[in-house]
């Protein structure tokens, strides 16, 4: 989440901002790219240094869309403030939509996201405990035996493929 804050901190332009659908793609695609980069630790230098001149050729730019961004987000939570009767309604909910028309669901409760692995098994005994490595790959198991992963068919189905590969090429 934080690459993703960070790389849309300096591209922050919207769909709006370009002349065409292409152009729109293309930038979204380059976003997607650092993301990923910064992410999964793919040539992270040249990463950071095309998001550093990004920011240096862009900075007026940036700067003037991420204020567009700060009056909208502004004017909605007034909006979500005078429909539910007081402006500290969005501000207290700590979510504030970026379109205009969903002022009403800035007033809404905001949910509270849960882990469906581990709803229900705060006291359950697991069987092995979750401090050691061998615990940790045996968590990993029953959370994979849980969700229909299995290891060895994967493994094995990608020998096979990669056996007939070979073969045919």
């Amino acid at each position: 989440m934080r690459a993703r804050q960070r790389v849309l901190a300096a591209f922050n332009k919207r769909q709006s901002d370009f002349a065409s659908l292409r152009e729109w793609n293309d930038y979204l695609e380059r976003v997607e790219t650092l993301i990923f980069n910064l992410t999964e630790g793919v040539d992270v230098n040249a990463t950071e240094a095309a998001i550093a001149e990004h920011k240096r050729a862009n900075a007026s730019e940036i700067a003037h869309f991420a204020a567009r961004a700060r009056e909208e987000a502004a004017a909605v939570a007034a909006a979500a403030g005078e429909e539910a009767g007081t402006e500290d309604t969005a501000r207290d909910s700590g979510y504030a939509p970026e379109a205009a028309g969903a002022a009403a669901a800035a007033a809404a409760p905001v949910p509270v996201p849960t882990s469906a692995v581990r709803r229900g098994l705060e006291n359950a005994n697991l069987g092995f405990d979750e401090n050691t490595e061998e615990g940790k790959r045996a968590r990993a198991e029953a959370i994979a035996r849980a969700c229909g992963f299995d290891g060895k068919a994967v493994a094995k189905e990608r020998c096979l493929r990669e056996a007939f590969a070979t073969i045919w090429v």
